[in-house]
């Protein structure tokens, strides 16, 4: 089933998630998928003692390719910089720092499932 493009208006609205024409944000944050704005928003309202805690600040920047020692750490950790983004997986970061600190909590995850396995 698809919705109108009016009601996602309204449902946006509604969570208090907007669109810069390419991205939506709610409460500091920036996604490429409509879906994941609202399930976060969703979420922190199911958390009535977090209900009014703010995101990061989001400022405009411009866009800054990576240092010869950024693209190291990038590599060692299979993070792409495409269309002035960093990149991990399937998500974008405005921040190399972000996607650095994602990547390794990845990878911590991994290793704790592999060394509790049978």
């Amino acid at each position: 089933m698809t919705e109108t493009f009016p009601r996602m208006e309204e449902d946006m609205e509604a969570l208090g998630i907007s669109c810069d024409g390419l991205r939506f944000e709610y409460n500091g944050y920036r996604y490429d998928r409509l879906a994941d704005a609202a399930k976060y928003a969703i979420l922190m309202r199911s958390r009535p003692a977090q209900d009014n805690i703010a995101g990061p600040s989001i400022r405009a920047r411009a866009s800054v390719a990576p240092t010869v020692a950024d693209r190291a750490v990038m590599s060692a950790l299979a993070i792409d910089f495409k269309d002035g983004s960093y990149r991990y997986q399937e998500f974008r970061y405005d921040l190399l720092s972000d996607a650095v600190n994602y990547a390794m909590l990845t990878q911590r995850r991994s290793k704790v499932g592999r060394s509790t396995a049978p």
